[in-house]
């Protein structure tokens, strides 16, 4: 009877159906055609464009833009370092034109904010960073009208970073607000703009130096520390804030309950702070992104943990419940993805900074399939299992106990090595059975319900969490 235990294994070690079903690389890096892709991609209509940090014709970095079926790839211009070095975070459109900043080179050394045509001509240099008044920003700009806003990582009055604004022609940079510790340190992902208001996080600083939220209005007067960060509610976040109303939502790369990252919520008036869920190894270490919102479902990626350790597509309701560990990487696939997931109906597009060829890959991924093949328990499936995650103390609930009646079912639990931990029979007059794997270590088990005559029932993953 060895053959469960290896099935569970090649489900979990290979998963080449589900790959071809809903997850697809589009392209993978190789060096010259760019490398180690850092920030999001940007879609407009069939096509997505994006940035790499490395690679390209003068190996500091490039503009690409591909067909969102993986064909027509281009290489829009090539940095050069006096242009512009290691480009840093996403590409936004506006009209015909595509703004970004790379981290560093340009005139000073510090980095610069840049235009170019979406057709890959007219690239013009608007702004070069001298330190004083920023330098090497790890984020994206947003904009406003004709109005462009952005944050640095270093420089600024203190050198702890600073919030800026530029006309998108070039002209009329503002440093708006600096940094000084006390009030937040180094911001690496983008602001928010709600209204005439502002909002972001620094990675260091605030009462506890382990980043904050804040808010700040447009004219950069009114900056407003809405929460510290202390470990146990996160720390060190390093994407960017979504809004939805009037709360904002979150993730930091470390912090939580195991000190692996954590999803949360604010309100914009820096009230009602909620640990949506903490990230726990098994379900994903060390965000390194934004969240994107699908009505009522957070979706979103992390650098590491999952089941290979090469970070995972993740979905959880905004309520805190539902989580879906969506797709785990495996390096050939991908490895350690950052940035946000970019949404074209039903299906994502995101990249990894490595894995693929070994230089990152774009890839798209149909969230209709995996709603019924990834899922930690699928809606429809005859099963369910809560509270999941958990101490490893769970209750397994059949959705139609009537159609097994007078038949002997049972419940299997499996590790990742495909061993068996726990054998039980169901009590299906009660209609629950509760499974404890309590002596089990963290980690992610596949639990499968399998009846006498009904054969398999249901199956699904399970998470301890101690």
């Amino acid at each position: 009877m060895r053959r469960l235990p290896l099935l569970f294994l090649a489900i979990l070690c290979s998963g080449t159906s589900k790959i071809n079903a809903q997850y697809n690389v589009l392209i993978s890096f190789n060096g010259t055609n760019g490398q180690t892709p850092n920030g999001s991609l940007t879609l407009s209509g069939k096509t997505l464009y994006g940035m790499t940090g490395w690679g390209g014709i003068y190996g500091a970095g490039n503009i690409f833009s591909i067909d969102t079926n993986g064909s027509s790839f281009k290489d829009l211009y090539d940095f050069n370092g006096s242009d512009g070095l290691t480009p840093f975070g996403s590409l936004i459109l506006e009209g015909n034109k595509l703004f970004g900043m790379s981290s560093a080179g340009g005139a000073y050394g510090y980095g610069n904010i840049f235009s170019i045509n979406t057709n890959g001509s007219g690239f013009r240099d608007l702004h070069d960073f001298f330190s004083t008044d920023g330098n090497f920003p790890e984020g994206s700009l947003i904009i406003s009208g004709t109005t462009l806003f952005g944050m640095t990582v270093n420089g600024g009055t203190h050198g702890d970073g600073n919030i800026f604004s530029i006309d998108t022609n070039g002209t009329g940079f503002k440093d708006l607000f600096d940094f000084n510790i006390a009030n937040g340190q180094n911001p690496n992902g983008d602001l928010t703009l709600s209204g005439n208001k502002l909002f972001g996080m620094t990675y260091y600083g605030g009462l506890h130096n382990y980043g904050l939220v804040f808010s700040i209005n447009t004219s950069g007067t009114g900056y407003k520390d809405l929460l510290d960060f202390n470990g146990n509610n996160g720390k060190g976040p390093y994407g960017s804030l979504i809004i939805s109303g009037k709360t904002l939502y979150g993730m930091t790369f470390g912090g939580g309950t195991l000190d692996s990252g954590d999803v949360f919520s604010i309100d914009t008036n820096g009230s009602r702070y909620k640990d949506i869920l903490d990230f726990n190894t098994a379900n994903g270490k060390n965000p390194y992104g934004t969240l994107s919102l699908k009505g009522k479902s957070l979706f979103g990626m992390t650098q590491y943990g999952g089941t290979y350790n090469n970070g995972c597509i993740f979905s959880v309701d905004t309520n805190g419940v539902g989580f879906h560990d969506l797709y785990n990487f495996n390096t050939t696939d991908g490895d350690q993805p950052t940035g946000s997931l970019t949404f074209s109906n039903s299906t994502m597009f995101g990249m990894t900074t490595i894995g693929g060829t070994g230089n990152g890959v774009v890839f798209k991924f149909d969230t209709s399939v995996a709603a019924s093949t990834n899922n930690i328990f699928s809606p429809s499936t005859a099963i369910n299992a809560y509270p999941n995650p958990s101490n490893g103390i769970f209750t397994i609930t059949l959705s139609h106990p009537a159609d097994i009646a007078g038949f002997q079912t049972t419940v299997e639990v499996y590790n990742v090595m495909g061993q068996k931990v726990t054998v039980a029979t169901l009590n299906q007059a009660q209609g629950d059975n509760h499974i404890d794997i309590n002596n089990q270590p963290n980690g992610v088990y596949f639990c499968r319900v399998i009846s006498q005559n009904a054969g398999l029932i249901g199956e699904g993953k399970v998470i301890i969490q101690k």
